[in-house]
């Protein structure tokens, strides 16, 4: 049975592509996935990895928050918000397949011109495979937990109250090398969830 969610994002991510002026080979071109990954995606026939889903957010210049909403009334919502405050309660939260890795964001509005989020790692797990790069300068405060950051060829072990700043395309992943989640308050700028 397909899962109803999966074919509404894939359908909204070929739009964005078809928009865009994008084939499916450009697309995996900009992404590194395959062109049969990105064909299953579209059709809902595989649901994504955060980390697959972002690199499809960036190569197609879209917020990858866009790609978690539950329904087009929930686009609209957000965007007819127009209240500086988002409740505990109404956070947008995106969690990987295997709930390793969990973003939380704390900004309501993709178009403003800086975006906060807070994201938990579980014990022993990384943030990807391979460092990666995005639009965007990113800031980081350790509020729970120790992590290894890896930024270029750099390695920056930090614990609880360590802050880390990474510039733009800069290639860089975390992983969580405590014995507790690993909860970072993070800022992007430009938006980029």
């Amino acid at each position: 049975m397909q899962d109803p969610f999966a074919l509404y994002r894939g359908t909204l991510i070929r739009e964005k592509r078809r928009s865009n002026s994008i084939t499916l080979t450009g697309l995996a071109k900009k992404t590194g996935l395959s062109i049969s990954f990105l064909s299953q995606v579209e059709t809902g026939a595989t649901n994504p990895s955060i980390n697959s889903l972002r690199k499809i957010a960036l190569a197609l210049g879209t917020p990858l928050s866009g790609f978690f909403e539950e329904s087009p009334s929930a686009i609209e919502a957000a965007r007819s918000n127009s209240s500086p405050v988002v409740r505990k309660n109404e956070r947008k939260i995106l969690r990987s397949k295997n709930s390793r890795l969990t973003y939380q964001l704390l900004t309501s509005d993709p178009n403003h011109r800086m975006e906060f989020l807070i994201t938990r790692l579980e014990i022993g797990s990384d943030s990807v495979k391979k460092p990666m790069t995005h639009k965007g300068d990113e800031a980081a405060l350790v509020l729970q937990g120790r992590g290894r950051f890896e930024v270029e060829s750099h390695i920056y072990d930090l614990e609880e109250g360590d802050f880390i700043y990474i510039l733009e395309n800069q290639p860089h992943k975390f992983s969580n090398t405590g014995n507790v989640p690993l909860i970072i308050a993070g800022a992007i700028s430009p938006p980029g969830f």
